[in-house]
């Protein structure tokens, strides 16, 4: 299984995402082959890192840099190969539970959900930091916002998927509205914040 480094170079690790979605060319099948294939290198356990590296590219990279790691999650999206953690479907804590397949912000929504034997395993401070960063990033192209605000609503209003309890799709829901009638990533964060505060 793989494992962090002690001291992980996220800016040497932002650079090469952003330097092959360029060079293969964004919305083409070679960049989204090469973020799937980083995403599944790192495995579950270090899906964080991935987006921890994608926060990396919103803060360091130049505009069209940003926009090509931008357009390669759009692509991904469209083909649904969206580079995804796995997570054990709610209330499932047995071994060999069912797990689901979520994308950037999905996954930072409900780690943000305070956990049924625990607190929530990313304070809202993390939360607004990373999911931000991510939604900043897709802002960089108005046809890739458009699409992933898409998607989340859409995910928000599956009722019959497990992944999430009925209060996180609400507070999802929010954010997608947010950020679909106004690009303002800071702002998409706190409608979800603010749900998830009415909702305890």
């Amino acid at each position: 299984m793989p494992e962090l480094q002690a001291q992980p170079r996220w800016a040497d690790a932002a650079q090469a995402l952003i330097s092959g979605c360029v060079d293969l060319g964004p919305r083409q099948d070679g960049a989204v082959a090469l973020m799937e294939t980083v995403c599944l290198g790192l495995g579950d356990q270090l899906y964080p890192a991935f987006l921890r590296v994608l926060a990396e590219v919103n803060q360091r990279g130049e505009y069209a840099a940003r926009a090509a790691v931008a357009q390669t999650l759009m692509q991904a999206l469209s083909q649904g190969r969206l580079p995804s953690g796995s997570r054990a479907a709610w209330g499932a804590h047995q071994p060999g539970a069912q797990r689901r397949s979520l994308g950037p912000i999905e996954y930072l929504c409900l780690a943000a959900w305070p956990q049924q034997r625990g607190p929530a395993e990313l304070r809202a401070e993390q939360f607004q930091t990373l999911a931000s960063a991510v939604l900043e990033l897709m802002d960089c192209d108005a046809d890739a916002r458009r699409l992933y605000a898409d998607h989340l609503g859409a995910v928000a209003d599956d009722p019959l998927d497990g992944t999430m309890p009925r209060e996180v799709r609400a507070a999802l829901r929010a954010l997608a509205q947010r950020w679909r009638s106004h690009p303002d990533a800071g702002q998409a964060c706190a409608a979800f914040t603010d749900a998830v505060l009415r909702a305890r």
